[in-house]
């Protein structure tokens, strides 16, 4: 969630005693050990709500709709997501996700699009930028990601696609924030984000959900530009690297890198920003932002006893304006561990809540799926 506030003490970002309440209701789930015979969807929903002193008090809810498209046995599920909330503080955010496997899962359609009004926090850019009281701002940000894959030319790699990605963020009150109300700051009155990109995917998972081994190794090269409706004129490349290795059935070892740059003329909000809930979890997404920026992680998942599992996770990572600019002793580090809920058992979906630190900080995610 990105959801934040001022700190109540300055250099000390801390969600404190949090309130969690998770509730699964189970609509149609199939339980189907044997899934090459007839395969047949499932919807879980969830409502859930929450308490922070940064959040104050939220209410939301999601769902997850796994379906297939053919009866093949080796063709993957496709899903269709949905969550909302909205808190005490006036904020909200809704998304819509669906994501299709079709021939075997030859071809790929995916979809983001998200909608929301968000009390946000600019620290400035930087590796290094201090804490400071008036880093709030409002924003309301619209956006849409859509994804087309089918079998890569010449095996360059299992699959490659097109990418049409689209934001529009309107900075509606800057607050006290000295770095946007000076107006040094590329973007800080918001605007149009349109960028069209290339894709390539090698993933070898053996399942989607909770993989036990295999791999997947991703690279995208988007561009945005005026000529296709863009306030700003900037590339972003990404490459994700991930390997999962079973110690035993359903114990497993998950390791991710990650990294992402910029060039040209970004908006801040389109820098690459250390933190969140599915990287550096600890960190608020933002806390640190430039043009480039490098992370790993390891976390070791296992089912404990019924629909129950915990992880536990650790990482580095930090950003740089250059890329010759990283230092290796000046990383930042995060760990934690969480516990999980399998409410689709046929699909192995979880529920999932994880508690992560780095230095002077915490934070408490909420989430469905894993993280990578």
């Amino acid at each position: 969630m990105t959801d934040r506030r001022k700190r109540q003490n300055p250099g000390l970002s801390v969600i404190v005693s949090p309130v969690l309440i998770i509730v699964s209701l189970n609509l149609f789930a199939q339980e189907q050990p044997d899934c090459t015979i007839s395969r047949k969807g499932s919807l879980n929903a969830y409502p859930y709500a929450f308490y922070t002193p940064e959040t104050e008090l939220a209410f939301g809810g999601g769902g997850i709709l796994t379906f297939y498209t053919a009866n093949d046995a080796d063709l993957r599920p496709s899903k269709m997501t949905l969550s909302g909330y909205y808190s005490t503080k006036g904020q909200y955010q809704f998304t819509v996700g669906p994501e299709v496997y079709f021939d075997v899962n030859k071809y790929f359609i995916s979809a983001s699009l998200d909608f929301g009004r968000y009390v946000d926090r600019f620290y400035g850019i930087g590796n290094d930028t201090p804490d400071i009281d008036n880093v709030d701002f409002d924003s309301r940000v619209f956006g849409a990601d859509l994804n087309f894959q089918l079998p890569s030319l010449f095996h360059l790699s299992y699959r490659s696609g097109i990418i049409y990605d689209f934001s529009y963020n309107d900075v509606i009150d800057k607050k006290d924030n000295p770095y946007l109300l000076s107006g040094n700051i590329r973007g800080s009155e918001g605007g149009f984000a349109s960028g069209l990109g290339l894709i390539w995917v090698y993933d070898t998972r053996d399942h989607i959900f909770f993989p036990n081994n295999g791999g997947f190794h991703q690279v995208k090269a988007v561009f945005y530009s005026d000529a296709i409706g863009s306030d700003f004129d900037f590339n972003k490349y990404e490459l994700d690297v991930r390997r999962y290795i079973a110690v035993a059935p359903d114990h497993v070892f998950a390791f991710q890198i990650y990294g992402s740059m910029v060039r040209g003329s970004p908006p801040f909000y389109e820098l690459p920003a250390l933190g969140g809930q599915n990287r550096m979890r600890g960190f608020y997404q933002g806390r640190f932002r430039d043009k480039n920026y490098l992370t790993g992680q390891v976390e070791y998942r296992a089912y404990l006893w019924w629909r129950i599992g915990m992880v536990a996770f650790i990482g580095i990572g930090d950003v740089s304006e250059g890329v010759h600019d990283f230092r290796l002793r000046n990383f930042k580090s995060s760990y934690g561990f969480g516990v999980r809920f399998k409410f689709n058992e046929a699909e192995k979906v979880n529920l999932r809540m994880d508690l992560g630190f780095g230095k002077g900080t915490s934070g408490i995610y909420f989430g469905i799926e894993e993280v990578f």
